[in-house]
């Protein structure tokens, strides 16, 4: 399933060179096959619930520093109830939970990607909208002057564009091609950058293939490997990193990515001080990565790891939470989140809307 029919980008755009070619290796080839002994209903509903965990537990730790939470919480382990929220439920999701439910209800409502559907969401949530990042409100105030979806995007960097993506994974668990094309299609209505682009397509495709993998049974090797062959062709100049340690060179995400796979010795605090856990996606992918492989078969873990790292933690969590949601399912998921979750019930409803669109049953 590509993008709907009338969502072709025009040539003469921007974002008509973003969006990429088809490749040659096949699905099979990538590592998105069906898989018998799999409870796709579980891990599709554990993939949109585990985010939106790790959105709400680390929604008080935005912007603190590892150190600052400590001395607040010892460990946050514990949803914390939003000032001035009354009669609600504590785990409260942001922005990044907000734009992924969007873009799951515009998928299934259409039964496939339309952008000017989402364009249009987007105009209409920006007035409640939660913590809202700047690219995605620039992006955003331009569709409301009336600028097209194809043009509107910021060319930015940032995670707004990786931390919504998981609906797409989702919709496409069996082909690879589809998954990029409406991956960076995704994209490119707010983020119309080629490494917001690559970030997008590296989050879905993780979903898609962690759907597939027996929980327990997770090949490091055979994921980073179908990771490579998948983002090779995407273009991405690269960026020079933030940490006043690094040199001037830029790097480019997929390298970052695949520098994780040799990382996974190392402590939290190692990690992510090379990594770094900032909104540009350079950091804070490769952190969410590290964080779920670090101990893949335990969500709550994943999520408490990332969210006690501070500074981008809502979105590290919740791009961390949906790989371990995806590879272990909503039962791996501790029922004193799941029971104070906002949105629980919706979320469970647009996965399941999201899996008979992807008809894996």
């Amino acid at each position: 399933m590509s993008p709907c029919n009338d969502a072709a980008v025009p040539d003469s755009s921007t974002s008509e060179r973003l969006i990429p070619r088809r490749l040659s290796s096949t699905a099979a080839d990538i590592g998105l096959v069906r898989n018998p002994e799999i409870d796709y209903p579980a891990k599709y509903r554990g993939t949109l619930l585990a985010g939106a965990i790790g959105d709400a537990l680390g929604r008080p730790a935005e912007g603190m520093r590892p150190f600052d939470i400590q001395a607040r919480y010892g460990a946050l382990l514990d949803f914390q109830p939003w000032r001035g929220w009354r009669n609600g439920p504590t785990g409260t999701i942001t922005d990044d939970t907000q734009l992924t439910m969007l873009l799951a209800d515009s998928i299934i409502t259409n039964g496939c990607l339309d952008p000017g559907d989402i364009a249009a969401r987007l105009v209409a949530w920006l007035p409640h909208g939660r913590g809202k990042g700047r690219a995605t409100t620039e992006a955003v105030l331009r569709l409301q002057a009336g600028t097209p979806w194809f043009e509107a995007g910021t060319p930015s960097a940032g995670n707004g564009a990786a931390m919504r993506v998981a609906p797409i994974g989702l919709l496409h668990p069996l082909d690879v091609d589809d998954l990029r094309t409406d991956a960076a299609v995704s994209a490119v209505v707010t983020h119309a950058d080629p490494m917001a682009v690559v970030s997008t397509v590296a989050q879905a495709f993780s979903v898609a293939f962690l759907l597939h993998r027996t929980p327990g049974c997770l090949d490091v090797d055979d994921y980073f490997e179908s990771l490579e062959l998948v983002l090779a062709d995407l273009h991405d100049p690269g960026a020079p990193e933030r940490r006043t340690s690094a040199g001037p060179d830029p790097v480019r995400l997929a390298d970052r990515l695949a520098e994780v796979r040799d990382m996974l010795d190392l402590t939290p605090e190692q990690a992510f001080d090379r990594l770094w856990n900032g909104a540009f996606v350079l950091e804070s992918l490769p952190a969410a990565l590290w964080t779920f492989l670090k101990t893949p078969d335990d969500p709550e873990q994943v999520i408490v790891t990332a969210v006690n790292r501070g500074h981008d933690a809502d979105t590290v969590a919740a791009m961390a939470g949906n790989l371990a949601g995806a590879y272990m399912g909503a039962g791996s998921l501790p029922g004193r989140w799941l029971d104070d979750l906002e949105f629980a019930d919706e979320l469970c409803v647009e996965a399941d809307g999201l899996l008979r669109l992807a008809d894996l049953t």
